[in-house]
């Protein structure tokens, strides 16, 4: 009788110091792990409020708060939260989240700042749920951002988003965000994602679609500036510059719309050619109404999965094919060609088998023969110093004029 009692009493104890020690960070769900690389404050349940500038395990009512630096909260099932300066966020307890997810786990609420979510993909993953202002986020397969200022803003890098508000609820794809100004607030479609240049997360999930952008806007701008008026807004154009587009019999520039510039144009199809996510005419919708919504061309060009480099070679080759740019100026006359009344003589541009343009001067002008002269008339020489030459000319003969008649 005394020995079961005894086993008992340590079974017991084993269980309750198991379960100490999950709830201290040994890998429960209802505890997490803060790594700070900076300095952040952590305020626990009980009110009290401790520096932190390492390392220490998180339970539910927790708070942290990012003074300098950055922080990460690393949960159960590998996902993630990132805090940069400025960042507060509090930790509740949530109820399972996700196939993967069997147990309690902890739900964050973005309270300031900006919040990096990542979520692991792959089939039976766990979710990730959040909150920010009066909206609830639900994060899955990848990677988003939460931001809480005037609005709430949830944008999407590349994890599949759904933003639910005071009953309402809107699916928020890659590369899209949407901003909830308060509870219920939700609009009708999500925006393109607006990035900063300059901001670290952005960089790392779009750093090549910031620096590809802004090669094609320069493109662009480029292409329309060297056509002439009314140059650039017939099917045929594109098709020639575009050879791609002869595979596509439904092409017709008047989808584009009258008012997009040649270089907008080039750019856009060049994308559509390129990708392979739905029909062409799928594709040219998608591609044109996302840039029209306020999409940069590097994220039109993510959003279809078109590679950097064939993309910049296609427009580059589409751009050669096209008439030589305004922007270099009148072809110059070259030393074979002499020119007349100090005029170069015309060049034209003719295709080359590399897909550029051949410069190469036009027809030959020879200087024509000087007029004869007669008493009193200027002598016409071809050359800048005809003027002189003439002055010249009209003293002498009003000189020897003037001793004929003596």
């Amino acid at each position: 009788m005394r020995s079961r009692l005894a086993t008992s009493v340590v079974v017991t104890a084993a269980l309750v110091v198991a379960s100490a020690t999950a709830c201290s960070g040994g890998g429960g769900g209802s505890s997490a792990r803060l790594t700070v690389s900076g300095r952040a404050q952590v305020t626990t349940g009980g009110g009290s409020a401790q520096a932190v500038d390492g390392s220490r395990a998180l339970h539910a009512g927790d708070r942290v708060k990012v003074d300098s630096g950055t922080a990460v909260i690393r949960l159960s099932a590998d996902r993630a939260l990132e805090l940069r300066t400025g960042s507060e966020v509090a930790l509740a307890s949530g109820g399972a989240q996700g196939a993967g997810t069997a147990d309690t786990a902890l739900q964050p609420s973005l309270v300031a700042g900006d919040l990096l979510v990542t979520v692991p993909g792959g089939s039976g993953a766990a979710d990730l749920r959040a909150t920010v202002a009066d909206s609830s986020v639900s994060v899955a397969g990848g990677s988003a951002r939460l931001t809480r200022g005037a609005a709430a803003t949830v944008a999407s890098y590349n994890a599949r988003v759904t933003v639910a508000s005071a009953g309402r609820s809107l699916n928020v794809p890659a590369l899209r965000q949407v901003a909830v100004p308060a509870a219920g607030l939700l609009p009708g479609k999500p925006s393109p994602l607006i990035f900063k240049a300059g901001d670290a997360w952005d960089q790392r999930f779009l750093g090549d679609a910031i620096d590809l952008g802004n090669q094609l806007v320069a493109r662009s701008r480029g292409f329309t500036a060297q056509l002439g008026p009314g140059e650039g807004h017939t099917t045929g154009f594109y098709r020639q510059i575009l050879p791609a587009l002869a595979n596509e019999a439904s092409f017709d520039v008047a989808s584009l719309g009258p008012d997009r510039s040649p270089g907008e144009a080039l750019v856009g199809l060049a994308i559509a050619v390129s990708g392979n996510r739905g029909s062409f005419d799928d594709r040219v919708a998608s591609v044109f109404s996302f840039h029209d919504d306020g999409a940069a061309w590097g994220l039109v060009a993510l959003d279809q999965g078109v590679s950097r480099a064939p993309l910049l070679a296609g427009v580059d080759e589409a751009i050669g094919r096209g008439p030589l740019s305004a922007a270099e100026g009148r072809p110059q006359a070259t030393a074979s060609a002499p020119a007349r009344n100090g005029r170069a003589p015309a060049t034209t541009s003719t295709p080359s088998s590399g897909g550029g343009s051949v410069t190469s001067p036009g027809p030959s002008l020879a200087a024509p023969s000087p007029s004869p002269s007669t008493a009193g008339g200027p002598l016409n020489t071809g050359t800048p110093l005809d003027n002189t030459v003439n002055s010249l000319v009209n003293v002498l003969s009003g000189l020897l004029g003037g001793l004929g008649r003596r």
